[in-house]
Parts: structure tokens; sequence; C-alpha cells
């Protein structure tokens, strides 16, 4: 995964700081894609990634929800907790790329995952069922990272790895490879202490 150049940020860019605010935990609309590609049309790749993920990234979200609710019986501790878990999972998704069409990371940190991850630690998320053995990441790396948190985190760390993971699969190697990173961030910022 190559390095983000957090230098350039374009977050506050005369031209395009409106539309950055405007667009806050949504993705951008046509209008809004023609005019940060006027301005910083150097970024195509960035804005195809966007489009791709725009397209994408809701069915993801919602196939990780239901399969990780299959697992976690989160219904059990939190009142209508599928919409809500589907809402923030979108929050995040949506956040990333605009953080990923700015080139700034450190404002997807400071916007959203610091908040995220507080009110995330403020519930005390269910673990798996005693007895139940399936995950829903099967890779090694991955069951070697939900053995290693705390059981409250497990399911955080298992969502965010499926998204980037299902994302992996359902992006273009160019979109996904301007994704990478900040779906990254996601799960290293919610997913620990």
């Amino acid at each position: 995964m190559p390095p983000i150049d957090t230098q350039s940020s374009l977050r506050t860019h005369p031209d395009l700081a409106d539309i950055f605010v405007a667009c806050e935990s949504r993705h951008l609309n046509e209008e809004e894609f023609e005019t940060y590609l006027s301005v910083v049309p150097e970024f195509q790749s960035r804005a195809n990634a966007a489009k791709e993920m725009k397209a994408k990234d809701g069915a993801v979200v919602r196939q990780t929800i239901k399969e990780l609710y299959e697992i976690y019986p989160y219904e059990k501790f939190h009142q209508i907790a599928m919409p809500k878990c589907i809402r923030d999972v979108r929050y995040v998704t949506a956040y990333a790329t605009q953080s990923m069409l700015m080139g700034d990371p450190d404002w997807f940190r400071d916007k959203l995952l610091i908040w995220l991850k507080t009110i995330l630690q403020s519930f005390q998320y269910p673990d798996i069922p005693k007895g139940t053995t399936r995950r829903l990441n099967q890779e090694p790396e991955a069951l070697q990272m939900v053995e290693s948190l705390k059981p409250e985190q497990r399911s955080v760390y298992e969502c965010y790895y499926k998204v980037k993971k299902d994302l992996h699969k359902e992006l273009s190697s160019d979109a996904y490879a301007e994704m990478e990173a900040y779906l990254q961030i996601s799960i290293d910022i919610l997913s620990n202490d």
C-alpha cells in the first residue's frame, strides 16, 4: 500500500472547499464531480474511484451487515441496530471516499473516525455466542487479529475488515488502489483502543 501524500490536501482549495463541506456524509453528485475535475483534472483517477465507491459501497455495506448479524447478536442488545449500523458504516465509506478525493487522511481521522470511535467504545458490543466458531473473515491474518482484540472490539474489526475485503473484490484494481489506505485507516482506528 503506497503512503498517502498529506502535503497536498485539497480540503481548503478555494474552488473545492465549499463542495467538500456540502457533501459531508455523502458521495459527490455529478455536478460536484464535474467541478472537482475542472479544478484538478490531474486527479481523474481519484474521481473515477469515488464514482465506483458511490456505485458499489451501499450493496457491500448492506451485505456485510447482514452477515455480521448472522454471527453477532446485536439485535438482542441494541434497538434498531441494523439500520443504525448500515448508516454508520456508510458514513465511514462516504467520508473515506471524500478524504481520498481531498488527499487528506487527517481530516478523515479527525472529522469522523475519532468521534465514531468514542461512540463505538461507549457500547458493549457482544462477542459471538459461546460455542460459535464461525467468523465473518476466515483469513489467518483476520482470525489472528480478532483473537487479539477485546470481545467488544471484535465485531467492529470484522465489519470494517470485511467491507475493505469485499470492496477489493468489487472495485477495479485502480479504484481500490486509491481507496485502500483510507479503508485501512478506518479499521485501524475504529477497532483499537
